[in-house]
């Protein structure tokens, strides 16, 4: 694939020099170089620089739509040959919620790596709206997220399910209980996950269905991931309600407890998104399809 269309397209998308840079993990200078090679080749700008942003100009334009075709048909080639030859590889960027990211995607990513090992995962772990919004500019090929999405420019699909409990310090009474009652909820301080999380958008609306103001929690801090908000519980800060998957480890090692809300089940799906827009390559397909197999929460589970 030429340099200067990767380049090119790169630019065009993020509509910066220095952001193109970043994605493509080479300097600034370069893209610059690579940029005025291309419009010094096809003899005119291809890019107005205004304000710090970058333009397509009406050639950029038309030449952003060929560069697009070219680079599909490339990569179309290579999905072909890939089952030609049975071999499954290339980069794949996958976004991941902060819950799927930190506690269910190394186990999945692990073993897809271990049966296609010429496949490159990239994950990137940001809450549910990042996500969804990287996806939506083609700056990741998947994505899997906790909360709820609708948009008409992406797929979506159920992987998996999840179930949210309360968790608790060890020695807290009601790591002793089964259930507790929704009511009590509102008696105890309460950690939070920040605004955009998918497991608070969750926990949220199914506190609503049973006639509970999340707003009345007595909420004494909001913390920007599953881990902060654990070690905050067993420090004895408050209560929580995080994925069951997230706290497996902590009850082996007796470090939290848990328990459940009486007639409220805090259920949820888990979601993988892409674009629709945007083509599918061979390992793209392999990795959507593996994470429809039937034993995927056995993988997740160690057994």
């Amino acid at each position: 694939m030429d340099q200067h269309l990767i380049v090119f397209k790169a630019v065009a998308d993020k509509r910066s020099f220095s952001q193109a840079a970043k994605a493509l993990h080479i300097s600034q200078p370069a893209i610059s170089l690579q940029i005025q090679s291309l419009e010094e080749q096809l003899g005119t700008r291809l890019f107005d620089r205004n304000n710090k942003r970058v333009i397509l100009t009406q050639a950029g334009k038309t030449f952003y739509k060929y560069a697009t075709q070219i680079m599909e048909l490339y990569d179309q080639a290579q999905k072909d040959i890939s089952e030609l030859t049975g071999m499954v590889k290339g980069k794949i960027e996958v976004g991941a919620s902060l819950t799927i990211g930190e506690y269910i995607l190394p186990r999945i990513a692990g073993n897809f790596l271990r049966e296609h090992a010429q496949v490159n995962l990239s994950i990137n772990i940001k809450n549910t709206e990042e996500i969804v919004q990287k996806i939506l500019s083609t700056g990741l090929d998947i994505g899997l997220v906790e909360g709820h999405v609708e948009h008409s420019d992406l797929i979506i699909e159920k992987f998996m399910e999840d179930e949210l409990v309360v968790i608790v310090p060890y020695d807290h009474p009601w790591a002793k209980k089964d259930y507790i009652s929704a009511s009590s909820l509102l008696s105890q301080p309460f950690i939070h996950r920040e605004e955009g999380s998918g497991t608070r958008q969750v926990m949220e609306d199914t506190l609503m269905e049973h006639a509970i103001n999340p707003e009345d929690l007595q909420v004494s801090m909001e913390l920007g991931s599953t881990q902060a908000v654990k070690e905050a519980v067993e420090a004895g800060l408050g209560i929580s309600i995080i994925s069951k998957w997230a706290i497996k480890k902590d009850l082996k090692l007796k470090t939290l407890g848990m328990t459940r809300v009486k007639d409220c089940i805090f259920n949820r799906d888990f979601y993988v998104v892409y674009n629709k827009h945007h083509f599918k390559t061979q390992a793209m397909e392999t990795f959507l399809n593996y994470l429809q197999i039937e034993d995927l929460h056995q993988i997740i589970e160690g057994e």
